[in-house]
């Protein structure tokens, strides 16, 4: 049995403990700087226990595993300091705010032999993943484009955090970062990248078109804080394109033919709400005493915060906490 400890009570929290008790893994301790919001979270989810700090989270010895559910500019310090105290760590997306910062938490939990995984949920599902396969077995030939879309208009208490720069805010490291996952996963690691950039008065990114170029194809991503955009992907083949609606949290996934025939649709639908499914990798690779998942490696993580690195420099976006 492995014992969940969870850093920070809001949205994401609870998504992750709703899936969490939709398969019985074990909820054991919630943490949250406001104790009042993790005893909501201890009766409504059946925690074990509640904290009003994550430090006192962190020395509770029966912790095996910590779920980081805070904003993005928290993550490096919080993750360091939970292998200080020997857990294993889960830690929502984007994993830091740039790739040197998840080098030194790779480097240091491995020295101590603990499990870190980004989660990044889209590429545990099921759907994606016979994507994936369909592509491999070249369904719909060789990809020449991905058009992805994903952007909603964020509301005024939304802003204050998605806005902040001290928090890692933007749409970039919050859900530009799908979009790129995808670009990846599907035609790898890009020749070049083109961007536009539109700035908050914050001095983050509202919305941005991202575009990565490869030998004989392209990705063309965007992705904003401002429109309610389609949160869709295209993928075109020679021979054919799949359209994934609610890429991010797919359930489904349609391959057409060049005649825009339906040759077939690819349903998973979410035990619970998605998110179990990295929870029964890190479960799965904790057992098995692995300090990283075959399916979302140290190596992609560290790949995609570079390529993120390098788009905000040519956004001039730095941000204050982040290590330089």
């Amino acid at each position: 049995m492995i014992r969940f400890g969870v850093l920070g009570a809001g949205s994401i929290a609870h998504t992750f403990s709703s899936a969490a008790v939709g398969v019985q893994e074990n909820l054991y301790a919630i943490a949250s700087r406001d104790l009042s919001r993790a005893e909501v979270f201890q009766k409504q989810y059946g925690y074990e226990k509640a904290y009003g700090s994550y430090e006192e989270l962190l020395a509770d010895s029966l912790v095996d595993c910590v779920y980081v559910a805070t904003p993005h500019g928290l993550h490096f310090e919080q993750m360091l300091a939970c292998i200080e105290h020997g857990k294993h760590i889960l830690c929502e997306k984007a994993f830091t705010l740039n790739a040197k910062e998840a080098k030194i938490v790779f480097d240091r939990a491995n020295e101590k032999k603990l499990f870190v995984m980004e989660a990044m949920w889209s590429r545990f599902l099921p759907t994606i993943q016979e994507i994936q396969k369909a592509i491999q077995s070249d369904e719909i030939g060789e990809i020449f484009e991905i058009e992805i879309t994903f952007g909603f208009a964020a509301g005024a208490k939304a802003k204050e955090r998605l806005f902040a720069p001290e928090l890692g805010g933007g749409a970039l490291l919050d859900i530009g970062i799908y979009p790129i996952t995808f670009a990846n996963l599907f035609l790898g690691i890009p020749d070049s990248v083109e961007s536009v950039v539109t700035m908050t008065e914050s001095g983050v990114d509202l919305e941005s078109n991202i575009t990565y170029f490869y030998p004989e194809a392209q990705a063309v991503l965007r992705s904003s804080f401002k429109d309610n955009l389609g949160n869709e992907a295209y993928i075109y083949g020679s021979k054919g394109y799949i359209h994934i609606p609610n890429f991010h949290a797919a359930e489904v996934a349609t391959i057409f033919n060049n005649n825009h025939k339906v040759v077939r649709i690819i349903e998973h639908k979410h035990l619970v709400n998605g998110f179990e499914y990295e929870i029964f990798e890190a479960v799965k690779c904790i057992r098995k005493k692995h300090t990283e998942s075959s399916i979302m490696p140290h190596s992609q993580t560290l790949e995609i915060l570079s390529q993120m690195d390098e788009i905000r420099k040519e956004w001039n976006l730095v941000y204050p906490s982040e290590l330089k």
